[in-house]
């Protein structure tokens, strides 16, 4: 598949590298097929790049390099999107992803929406937004950047 991106120009993405949201993320419900791209040689950031519009992208980072005890309770209307069972061998297999927020007055001040991350489940390319409703998580947790690293 090939898509005309504003960030990255002509993108070629193969079809085994696109990750289907079937409900959409929350305020773009009509986005539905994804690819994770890499922001950076070593960098923790990727992008979650749309294939339905090429003007659509979210910084996303893994939530654990936050917080290492990060901890996501699926429900079972979100595990039967995702097609889950709950085997163990299924669970270890998801990868969680927050959303990166940069603020537009000042470049250093980053946060990472630990409330509402992206559930990708990687055998069947398959993600869903999901509100972790009763945690004490933030949509605006602080990330603290390391000295060498620009926000993306």
């Amino acid at each position: 598949m090939r898509i005309e991106t504003t960030r990255f120009g002509t993108l070629e993405v193969e079809e085994d590298r696109i990750i289907h949201v079937p409900e959409g993320l929350i305020g773009f419900p009509g986005d539905r097929r994804y690819v994770l791209l890499e922001h950076r040689k070593d960098s923790p950031f990727l992008w979650f790049q749309s294939l339905d519009h090429g003007t659509l992208a979210f910084v996303v980072t893994d939530p654990l390099l936050i917080m290492p005890d990060y901890e996501i309770d699926l429900n079972p209307e979100d595990m039967a999107l995702l097609n889950l069972e709950g085997k163990e061998e299924e669970l270890e297999e998801i990868r969680p992803m927050a959303i990166v927020n940069i603020s537009k007055g000042n470049q250093k001040e980053v946060t990472v929406n630990l409330l509402g991350p992206i559930i990708i489940y990687h055998p069947k390319k398959l993600a869903k937004q999901v509100i972790l409703y009763h945690s004490a998580y933030s949509h605006r947790h602080p990330m603290l950047l390391n000295p060498n690293e620009k926000a993306p």
